[in-house]
């Protein structure tokens, strides 16, 4: 930053600012008072717009702005590649944006009330409790991490006047008898019979996220033994395969040897394997949806059910909810029980006729 001489007066320096076709603007660099060096991004015109102005006046004010800090939050993650949790935290800044219009957002205007007055807005726009909450999280995330490098105050309990918990409004999990009946092959529709194959190994692998399964590596597999991290927490886990889950790993696995990835969803980095994840992940589902109408009393699936449908069977046989929890790399058991689809009144009434037949007969 340059000092006062001959009438001009300091100014951040921008290595470069090139416009694009359509409303993008790309390849800007630019220097902050508390970043030792420029960094590059991609970004839309309206959140580019808003972090100039107030570059220039938090200068002015001697204040530090949340979304200028929340930007470079975003660079790290798009230089790590963490393109899922990157779309969230830029879903997250856009919502901020159209909420505060052209205005700033420093971090001391990030208090409950602000909180709140954001949370009715969210509200008023016809997001749901669970979507909220992912927005709320997110916000949480990037002050505390201010908070860790010196560039927010600390401010003590505050986002519980918000909703940062998670309500699970539809229970994914499968009957015992819907998951048996898709031990039988679809010999009528090659693409359905694969998919079925697919949500059984992805339900032989303690429910393993489809993420999990695009992204692993082939050397990941080691003779009967999966050793992988999860993309969405980073917990390193590791898995025996079964001999039915091996023979499935057989039959999908990518028939390129020389391929980086297990399994063919995903064959580049970046955010290009970020587009092709989407697209295999979507084409899943697509075919989930046709999968469950062929298969009777079958709900919609998604490929979350074969996840929810395993920690439910394991909770009906009786293992321990800890147990469960750290099979499926979850940071706590809370976590975990809202995996749980309830008991039905026949288990209940079991329950019930045992306890009294054990004290009274």
């Amino acid at each position: 930053m340059r000092t006062e001489q001959k009438g001009c007066y300091p100014c951040f320096n921008f290595a470069k600012l090139r416009f694009l076709s359509g409303t993008d603007f790309a390849d800007y660099a630019i220097s902050l008072p508390y970043s030792a060096k420029p960094t590059r991004k991609k970004v839309s015109k309206e959140i580019f717009i808003i972090n100039l102005k107030n570059v220039f006046y938090m200068h002015k004010s001697g204040q530090k702005d949340f979304m200028v800090f929340m930007s470079s939050v975003i660079i790290r993650l798009r230089n790590m590649e963490r393109m899922g949790t990157l779309h969230v935290y830029q879903s997250t800044q856009n919502r901020i944006a159209d909420f505060m219009g052209d205005r700033s957002l420093s971090f001391e205007e990030i208090n409950p009330l602000w909180l709140q007055a954001f949370q009715a807005y969210l509200l008023g726009r016809g997001l749901n409790w669970n979507t909220i909450s992912t927005y709320m999280r997110v916000i949480r995330a990037v002050y505390y991490r201010a908070v860790d490098e010196g560039e927010a105050p600390f401010q003590p309990r505050l986002f519980r006047g918000v909703y940062t918990g998670t309500r699970v409004n539809v229970k994914r999990a499968l009957s015992e008898r819907t998951l048996r009946s898709l031990q039988t092959p679809i010999s009528s529709s090659p693409d359905l019979d694969y998919t079925r194959c697919l949500f059984l190994l992805l339900f032989m692998l303690r429910g393993i996220p489809f993420v999990d399964i695009a992204y692993m590596r082939r050397c990941d597999l080691k003779e009967s033994k999966l050793t992988y991290r999860r993309r969405k927490t980073g917990t390193w886990m590791n898995v025996h395969i079964e001999p039915e889950a091996q023979r499935l790993i057989a039959r999908l696995q990518s028939k390129n040897p020389d391929s980086f990835y297990l399994f063919p969803f995903v064959t580049a980095e970046g955010e290009e394997g970020y587009r092709q994840y989407g697209n295999a992940l979507r084409r899943f589902n697509y075919q989930l949806k046709k999968l469950s109408r062929m298969v009777s009393g079958c709900p919609s699936l998604s490929s979350y059910s074969a996840r929810h449908s395993w920690a439910t069977v394991a909770n009906y046989r009786n293992f321990q909810p800890e147990l469960i929890s750290n099979a499926m790399g979850h940071s706590s058991v809370k976590v975990t029980e809202t995996y749980f689809m309830k008991h039905s009144d026949e288990k209940i009434d079991e329950m019930n006729r045992s306890i009294l037949t054990y004290l009274f007969v």
